[in-house]
């Protein structure tokens, strides 16, 4: 019999699960085009993604709750003036020092110009095409109370990991929010000619890295997807934010405000076409940590079993957004009633 116990032995029926339930399918990759014109094939990256240790640190991660990293891609600059004014963002106008991918430090407003002239016209030059992103502009961020000079260190070894060998790059750390974060700008083109490209499974495996480098430096993190914490509500989008701090009601709030006020008059459900396939993936999520609870049982591990069974209970409701919107209002309704039986009395 195996010992669960041991992080680095992990039975078949453990890995199988836990690869299903916390990692995507890696695929192949396909060949991509340089500007050469000349076909790459490039290798399957993460390919021990699924090696029983760190297996084991994110089972123990996500049911005692370890913090998420948030790693994101908050846009991007076509043009040469988006790339300058974007480097001004995050620089501060300068006042902000910048760090490139040689380590070196880019301060005040002339370097700041001097950089911009350097990925404008040196390398693979930055067109003045408006089209395709010449640059991505990432956010790695951490809750409030992370330490933050922790944060600084892990995204550059991230940085340094990740984009070092074939993208120009520059980040900025920022200290002005509660939640300690890193700016980080990205040359599209590498230097091999193969634009940067990043998808979905690109986006998991870099916040699988940052939280890897946070925990090198002695900070709880965790990247694990959202169903598997048991959360369907979606972040909301950079966009929207900043419309509503400038006071303007975004296009989903309204469409949400309307299908609360045909519900109030007429009492029909809010209907929502994704709410089936969110009980589908709940139900397949619970049958996962069950069955990975069960495992560490059969295996004498009943301490993590216990914690597996605990987090499994705590999962909160598999809810759309409607179908939460409808359960407050029909709280909000029977409060008023409640209070308009006291008046009456």
């Amino acid at each position: 019999m195996t010992n669960a116990k041991n992080p680095t032995i992990v039975d078949g029926v453990l890995k199988e699960i836990g690869d299903r339930l916390f990692y995507e399918p890696v695929r192949p990759i396909k060949a991509k085009r340089t500007t050469t014109g000349v076909s790459r094939k490039t290798k399957a990256r993460d390919s021990n993604r699924s090696a029983p240790a760190r297996f084991a640190i994110t089972l123990k991660n996500t049911t005692r709750r370890a913090p998420e990293v948030l790693v994101k891609i908050s846009g991007g600059g076509k043009s040469i003036t988006q790339i300058k004014a974007h480097l001004d963002y995050i620089s501060r106008n300068g006042d902000v020092p910048l760090e490139d991918e040689n380590g070196d430090a880019i301060y005040g407003r002339e370097a700041v110009r001097d950089l911009r002239d350097e990925w404008q016209y040196g390398g693979y030059p930055i067109s003045g095409n408006v089209g395709a992103k010449k640059t991505f502009n990432i956010v790695l961020s951490m809750p409030p109370g992370t330490d933050r000079a922790a944060v600084t260190l892990a995204a550059r070894e991230f940085a340094h990991q990740e984009f070092r060998l074939n993208y120009s790059y520059v980040f900025a750390t920022h200290d002005d929010e509660k939640h300690p974060h890193v700016h980080l700008c990205v040359k599209a083109m590498g230097k091999d000619g193969v634009r940067l490209n990043p998808r979905k499974a690109d986006l998991q495996h870099w916040r699988e890295l940052f939280a890897e480098k946070l925990r090198e430096f002695g900070i709880e993190a965790n990247a694990t997807r959202r169903p598997v914490r048991g959360v369907t509500k979606r972040p909301r989008k950079q966009a929207v934010v900043h419309l509503e701090k400038r006071g303007l009601m975004s296009l989903q709030r309204e469409a949400l405000t309307q299908a609360a006020t045909a519900f109030i008059r007429s009492g029909n459900p809010i209907s929502n076409p994704l709410s089936a396939k969110i009980l589908r993936t709940r139900q397949f999520v619970v049958a996962s940590w069950n069955a990975i609870g069960h495992a560490l049982q059969a295996q004498g591990d009943s301490k993590l079993s216990a914690e597996v069974k605990a987090f499994v209970e705590a999962l909160p409701p598999a809810e759309s957004v409607g179908e939460r919107l409808e359960q407050q209002l029909l709280a909000q309704i029977n409060n008023q009633k409640q209070r308009d039986k006291g008046v009456e009395r």
